[in-house]
C-alpha cells in the first residue's frame, strides 16, 4: 500500500485516495488469500467483492464525517485559544485594578507610622 501512495502520479490525473488504494490492495490480496482454503473452507470471490465494495463504500461515506470532525475540532481549538487570550486580558486588567488600592494601602501604612513615630517621640 506504502509503495501504491508513494507512486509517482502522472501528468493531468489525480493521485489516488486512501480510500482507492485500500481496495485495490484488498481486491488483489483476497483472491490469493490460501486462508480459507487451509482450513478446509472455499471462498466466494463474489463475496468478497461485494463485500469489498460495501466496505469501500461504507469508509467513503465516513471521509466527509472525518473532515467535519477535523475542521469543528480546528474551530473549536481556535475558539479556546481566544477564550484563553480573552482570560489572560481580563487577569491582566484585575491585577491592574488591584494595583491601585494596594498602593493606598501601603501610603497609609506609611502615614501611619509615621504619625505613630511622631507620636511616639513626643510621648517620650
Amino acid at each position: 500500500m506504502e509503495k501504491m501512495k508513494d507512486a509517482p502520479v502522472p501528468e493531468g490525473e489525480e493521485p489516488k485516495s486512501d480510500v482507492e488504494i485500500v481496495e485495490e490492495v484488498l481486491k488483489t490480496e483476497v483472491k490469493k488469500s490460501t486462508c480459507l482454503r487451509n482450513v478446509g473452507l472455499k471462498s466466494s470471490s463474489n463475496k468478497s467483492g461485494k463485500g469489498t465494495a460495501a466496505v469501500a463504500a461504507h469508509v467513503h461515506d465516513l471521509e466527509p464525517k472525518l473532515e467535519r470532525s477535523e475542521l469543528q475540532a480546528e474551530v473549536m481549538q481556535e475558539e479556546m485559544a481566544a477564550i484563553k487570550l480573552k482570560a489572560e486580558e481580563y487577569e491582566a486588567a484585575r491585577d491592574k485594578e488591584l494595583e491601585l488600592p494596594r498602593k493606598k494601602s501601603q501610603e497609609q501604612e506609611g502615614k501611619l507610622a509615621h504619625l505613630m513615630a511622631l507620636f511616639g517621640a513626643k510621648a517620650s
